[in-house]
């Protein structure tokens, strides 16, 4: 898993820097670190230290407010809703067609050569096809008998009307997080529920995530909520996701099960893609992505 996180570190700058100069749009990559405090439920080990060391990262810990905490200055952030409409314009720009509020229903091969897929729009001749649909994307594979093992995973959030400089950087704590945005909002997340296809939004939610921030960051106790939403994390065995080819059918590819690292790991995901469907030199060993059998049962 940190294999991903760190490739696509190094890349997300230069990708970044390429939108704003192609699209006008600016996804907002801010070097902003990550500190991780110790909870109640979730302690630092020492040997997290050792580990970070040996791969050159500069992690430390250190006291704030006597609560063990863990340095991640490497860490930076982009704003997802800006980072995806520049992303749009860019293919569109490129040529590339959407097919939007299409659905598909079926795959159709020869043999274990993919020829296409039937949606709700009718028949689309492809040879190569990549299935990236978070997770519902062990319901559109069932009939390939891949049998990943993704489930559903509810993670709602809210979003705080701060003020520039009152948090600037990412602060984490027992699995939640508050991300400090440039202009001042600040996002706050997020639970774990499974609750299968469920989008809802709950006021026991609310109160969880208002809690932790206050107690987390209480210049925002009077801090308007400007909104909570949910949205359904693909999880996977251990967080890590499929990426590669659905064995016997050729031409068919998934990049599903990224849990709560979708976004974090989203450049490596696509390099090993590229070359894939282009049989150029992988950038990663994939070994530990393959869609087999449910990691589960292993």
């Amino acid at each position: 898993l940190l294999s991903l996180a760190l490739y696509s570190m190094q890349r997300y700058f230069s990708l970044t820097s390429r939108l704003v100069q192609q699209t006008g749009i600016d996804p907002e990559w801010t070097p902003s670190g990550l500190l991780i405090l110790e909870g109640e439920h979730e302690k630092i080990p020492n040997d997290v230290l050792a580990w970070g060391a040996s791969l050159g990262l500069d992690w430390h810990l250190g006291p704030v407010e006597k609560t063990r905490t863990l340095w991640c200055p490497e860490v930076a952030q982009v704003r997802n809703p800006r980072l995806l409409a520049a992303m749009s314009v860019r293919c569109r720009q490129l040529g590339v067609v959407f097919h939007e509020n299409t659905a598909v229903t079926h795959f159709r091969r020869r043999g274990e050569r993919l020829e296409g897929v039937e949606t709700t729009a009718g028949f689309m001749p492809v040879e190569r096809v990549i299935v990236t649909a978070g997770a519902w994307s062990e319901k559109i594979l069932a009939e390939t008998g891949s049998h990943l093992d993704i489930i559903p995973v509810r993670g709602q959030i809210l979003l705080f009307q701060g003020k520039p400089g009152v948090l600037d950087t990412i602060l984490m704590r027992d699995n939640h997080y508050l991300v400090p945005r440039r202009d001042g909002l600040i996002l706050a997340g997020s639970t774990s529920e499974f609750v299968g296809f469920d989008k809802s939004t709950t006021n026991k939610a609310r109160e969880e995530l208002l809690d932790f921030t206050i107690k987390t960051l209480p210049d925002l106790e009077q801090a308007q909520v400007l909104r909570q939403w949910s949205g359904l994390r693909p999880g996977s065995q251990d967080c890590v996701p499929y990426i590669g080819p659905i064995p016997e059918w050729e031409g068919l590819f998934v990049a599903a099960g990224h849990f709560r690292y979708g976004l974090t790991n989203a450049p490596a995901t696509a390099d090993i893609l590229v070359s894939l469907l282009t049989g150029t030199p992988l950038p990663l060993d994939i070994a530990p992505y393959a869609a087999l059998t449910p990691r589960s049962a292993h």
